[in-house]
């Protein structure tokens, strides 16, 4: 009731429009002020870039600009897009780095034997929660678990979405309702609120809990790859240009 004697009506449209705009800037303005690195497997890393060579990019994790140093070869890089609006698409025989490393004193752990666990929809190694970025990295050699784990976050983040969607539609209806003299019409817009609430609410939980189910089965699969045993042949034969031997894995 506050509100509605402090503005006039046009004066709470603008403050309902503002809340929109505000709410939408949390979504995208973050993507205008960051670089991107598209991989040649279709992988996209939002990334502050450090520095640049003919062969090799460094950067450090958008989502962690004070965190580690990271390398990646541009042979794997299939186009690179600058916070500034540039383009670039590295050269197709630039490079020879084969992973992504992190600029340590410290070894990395490897793939082969980090596995993971899932609790709610966080990803956890060693107890510890990993953030989205570490473990898109670790998943990234196993597309069916990466796939799932993409779309598990995009639905998980969907439900946070509806729960701001909800403060602002309770918000206008409040607003709309208190300043209609008609107490019948004040009513009928206050329950389309309810309404529009309500089925904000049930959005929300069944995109959670499909979005978990989705990264619990991605760390599954992601932990049966990992310890399923590498079979490798080993071939020996005469060949035209002397004794050969081969090791198939």
């Amino acid at each position: 009731m506050a509100l509605s004697k402090k503005f006039s009506g046009k004066e709470k449209i603008i403050v309902v429009i503002g809340l929109l705009l505000l709410l939408l800037s949390g979504f995208g303005g973050s993507a205008l002020a960051q670089d991107m690195l598209i991989l040649k497997s279709g992988k996209e890393i939002k990334a502050n870039i450090v520095e640049e060579s003919t062969d090799m990019v460094k950067y450090r994790e958008y989502e962690n600009p004070e965190g580690p140093l990271y390398s990646i070869g541009k042979d794997k890089i299939a186009t690179i897009r600058y916070r500034k609006g540039a383009k670039e698409v590295p050269d197709k025989n630039a490079g020879a780095q084969e992973k992504v490393t992190q600029e340590t004193a410290m070894p990395l752990q490897s793939n082969s034997i980090q596995t993971l666990e899932c609790k709610k929809r966080y990803v956890l190694s060693n107890g510890k929660i990993q953030s989205v970025r570490k473990v898109k990295t670790l998943m990234e050699d196993y597309p069916e678990a990466l796939d799932l784990y993409d779309s598990g976050t995009t639905l998980c983040n969907l439900s946070n979405a509806c729960a701001g969607g909800i403060l602002v539609i309770c918000f206008v209806a409040t607003e709309v309702s208190n300043g209609i003299k008609d107490q019948s019409k004040g009513k009928t817009i206050a329950f389309i609120g309810l309404g529009i609430s309500g089925a904000l609410i049930i959005s929300g939980i069944v995109l959670a809990s499909s979005g978990k189910h989705k990264i619990r089965n991605s760390v599954r699969i992601y932990n049966s790859a990992i310890n399923k045993p590498v079979a490798c042949k080993l071939n020996f034969g005469i060949m035209g240009d002397g004794i050969g031997l081969a090791l198939r894995f």
